[in-house]
């Protein structure tokens, strides 16, 4: 399945295989961004604990990463990774993006819209009953892209950093 989305520049196709080591490579890169505060004293553990999850949930056969391309160039500009994962109180299985990126040279110019419409268009194709995402919630550049094309939050995850001894040192 090929889509071509406007931008007009902009051309979304399946990742090849030779093109993977660098999505995985770019999406662990990206992880310290994506931290909370206290996970960045670890972010090296962090980084190899998400590779590994990274591996397990790209060898499923419902994931799939696609890959933005700009003006017909060799480089890649983003790509956006999307599978299947289960409500949290039920077993219904929806479409998921577990990653979107992209390449901060790209920035800007309507790529990563142009991949999340291919990702919701997949995902309609699939007839998945809803697509998901998580987003850092001071990612406001992400935010107000998804919430333009109509997502809306659902759960609210929050947390209060503790003082004194963590539950690990205790």
């Amino acid at each position: 399945m090929r889509f071509m989305l406007m931008p007009s520049d902009v051309i979304i196709r399946p990742a090849r295989k030779d093109e993977l080591p660098l999505v995985k490579r770019l999406s662990v890169e990206e992880l310290p961004d994506e931290l909370a505060d206290f996970e960045r004293e670890s972010a090296d553990r962090a980084k190899r604990i998400f590779a590994d999850r990274m591996e397990q949930l790209l060898g499923m056969p419902e994931s799939a990463v696609y890959v933005a391309v700009v003006d017909g160039g060799p480089d890649i500009a983003g790509y956006v990774w999307l599978g299947l994962s289960e409500r949290p109180f039920s077993d219904e299985k929806v479409g998921w993006i577990y990653d979107l990126f992209v390449v901060p040279a790209f920035r800007g110019r309507k790529v990563g819209e142009a991949l999340l419409k291919h990702a919701l268009e997949v995902s309609r194709h699939r007839r998945d009953p809803m697509t998901g995402l998580m987003v850092r919630a001071n990612n406001k550049v992400a935010y107000s892209l998804y919430e333009k094309l109509g997502f809306e939050p659902e759960y609210v995850v929050m947390s209060r950093k503790e003082s004194g001894p963590t539950a690990s040192n205790s």
